[in-house]
């Protein structure tokens, strides 16, 4: 269904909203039932307390940014660059605490990849999470992720994470000055 407001056309999306909680329920379970099974089938499932913790963790924040950006705008553009942007955050974060982005998940030069959604988050607050100020905070996330890049030594590895994800901040800036 699509209505009219003052700003832009807007989708219907109540639905969503429980789709995507239950979806986040789902992920938690899935590396729990992998557990049960674990003895029969050597899937390599072996959480501990603290990672279901984290994931829980990741998955609230991102759940309740959504939920966040939904409220502040009706603008398409405005989502779906909220959506992108908050989504390969989660992503970034997940990957770097899972296994690390570059080397091993041990690896120092990891934590510089964490400061990037943390400079974003900085930058879109100061900027009141208003189109222009999420402009910023990706531009600024771009910037963050090449000197995250070089910092971790501008290996293949680091070069082409850095590209993708500034990539894909970039995709977010432009849908937010869209959103203008």
């Amino acid at each position: 269904m699509l209505s009219r407001n003052a700003n832009s056309a807007v989708l219907d999306l109540g639905w969503l909203r429980p789709v995507g909680w239950g979806a986040a329920a789902f992920l938690l379970l899935l590396p729990m039932v992998g557990m049960l099974f674990e003895d029969r089938l050597h899937w390599g499932v072996n959480w501990t307390a603290g990672d279901f913790l984290a994931a829980a963790v990741l998955l609230g924040g991102t759940g309740a940014a959504l939920e966040v950006a939904v409220r502040l705008s009706g603008n398409l553009a405005y989502r779906a660059g909220a959506f992108l942007g908050i989504g390969a955050a989660l992503v970034l974060v997940w990957a770097n605490l899972a296994v690390g982005l570059v080397g091993s998940e041990g690896d120092a030069a990891n934590l510089w990849f964490m400061a990037v959604p943390v400079v974003g988050l900085v930058m879109a607050a100061v900027g009141r999470f208003s189109p222009q100020g999420l402009v910023r905070a990706m531009l600024a996330m771009v910037v963050a992720q090449i000197v995250a890049g070089v910092a971790a030594g501008g290996t293949v590895e680091a070069v082409a994470i850095t590209l993708v994800w500034s990539a894909v901040w970039l995709a977010c800036a432009w849908l937010f000055r869209r959103a203008c």
